[in-house]
């Protein structure tokens, strides 16, 4: 027979054991890197403790990095053996690192499928290598334009739809003393790629050959991309720098093509010319069938999993979750209802549909996404991009010839791609 102190020993450790599972102290825990931060990144642990870790019993220790530092952190934490389960990155940085072997890929996991079913396939191109997908898509920031609607209408002008249409509206207004902007926000090495993109993009072409090994800057549709980029400098002198948020406001730069996030600043630092400006879809190219080709760029924040980590299934769980309607639609709300009065924008074409945002903009956000195309992403790309700005400025400050610049800057690109093709060789080889 068992004595009383043997039946109450087993009573009391019965009893630490479901205490134990209640306070969450078997639970699994991942850590995650985000370079969310002061509201933004209050609401963003909010939503994870409240919604994703009661649902699914996974603890997230999260820990704010400042995104220009996350990949160096990133490297020495994963070379040190202390690496994150999961980090938010810029796109243009993920395949890079996917390739040297420090984030999974994400093809390799069930329901990877199902997450890129909500999401507008012309972003993957920056993240993916061969058959290797390294990150999923996060927060976008899509390129559009901004007009003074009470200015142009004075003038006669509308949006400008093609750019026919902005050069026209660009000619009309230095006739005014005033100007018109084009500007592409994000890595210093694609400010001005970044600008070249669209227009590459809106002739069907891309600047890398199919196969990602070799430049296609030279190509007669590039050539002429380049040329209607730099033109724009050259014959129509529209500035290359303007301090946006002051001559939008003043009037001074009435016609501006920016990023998305743009309009909550102008709400909060322009208040006075509220119900004065308008936003249109990135200007087009017409096409052999009369069809407008609207094709912009941006760039993006994005999920990967870092390969080091020993807790990959939980890892997948919160990237499912981040992705999801569910909390891009509430995290774009509470944002927005913030002191911050934060505009943000993500990757997942169904959370626009609720989003706190004037209703006659919602089908503008829409398209806007659905056009949206991230730069491709090849060995050696990030560095290549550099020649695509000596060449810019070449013609910009020195007079050269454009066609001439752009040549070169293929020659001086494939020298990149292969020079790191041959470095990142032995990586490629078990992708």
């Amino acid at each position: 027979m068992k004595s009383p102190k043997s039946f109450f020993s087993k009573w009391l450790l019965c009893c630490l054991l479901m205490a134990l599972i209640a306070t969450n102290a078997f639970a699994e825990k991942i850590l995650v890197w985000t370079w969310y931060e002061s509201a933004l990144g209050q609401i963003f642990r909010d939503l994870i403790q409240n919604e994703f870790t009661p649902q699914t019993g996974i603890e997230v220790e999260i820990l704010t990095v400042p995104i220009e530092d996350m990949t160096s952190k990133l490297l020495l934490a994963y070379l040190g053996g202390d690496a994150p389960d999961v980090v938010e990155l810029y796109s243009n940085t993920a395949v890079e690192l996917g390739v040297r072997g420090a984030l999974l890929n994400l093809n390799d996991i069930d329901g990877v499928q199902n997450v890129i079913a909500d999401l507008n396939p012309m972003l993957l191109p920056a993240l993916q290598y061969k058959s290797a997908l390294f990150a999923v898509p996060g927060e976008v920031n899509w390129t559009w334009t901004y007009y003074r609607k009470d200015i142009l209408s004075e003038m006669g002008l509308g949006a400008p739809v093609t750019w026919d249409d902005f050069r026209d509206a660009s000619v009309k207004l230095k006739a005014r003393d005033m100007d018109s902007y084009y500007y592409y926000q994000g890595d210093p090495s694609a400010l001005i790629v970044g600008k070249l993109l669209p227009f590459v993009y809106q002739r069907q072409s891309d600047i890398y050959t199919n196969d990602g090994e070799a430049s296609n800057l030279d190509s007669p549709e590039n050539i002429a991309a380049f040329k209607e980029l730099t033109d724009l400098y050259t014959k129509y002198k529209i500035p290359v720098e303007d301090p946006s948020f002051t001559t939008f406001a003043s009037g001074q730069t009435p016609l501006q093509i920016l990023q998305n996030w743009y309009y909550g600043a102008f709400e909060l630092a322009a208040p006075q010319i509220a119900g004065k400006w308008d936003i249109a879809l990135f200007p087009g190219t017409k096409q052999k069938d009369g069809s407008i080709d609207h094709t912009n760029t941006g760039k993006m924040l994005v999920w990967s999993i870092v390969s080091s980590t020993k807790k990959q299934e939980a890892s997948w769980k919160l990237i499912e979750y981040l992705s999801s309607s569910e909390f891009t639609s509430k995290f774009m709300d509470l944002a927005y209802q913030s002191n911050d009065k934060c505009r943000l924008f993500f990757s997942n074409k169904n959370s626009i549909d609720n989003a706190l945002f004037p209703q006659e903009h919602i089908d503008l956000c829409r398209e806007s996404l659905a056009k949206c195309r991230m730069q491709t992403a090849v060995i050696g790309g990030q560095v290549a991009n550099r020649y695509i700005d000596f060449a810019f400025n070449k013609v910009i400050l020195q007079n050269a010839d454009p066609e001439e610049s752009i040549k070169q800057a293929a020659k001086e690109s494939n020298l990149e791609i292969q020079k790191k093709l041959k470095e990142y060789s032995r990586f490629i080889k078990s992708l």
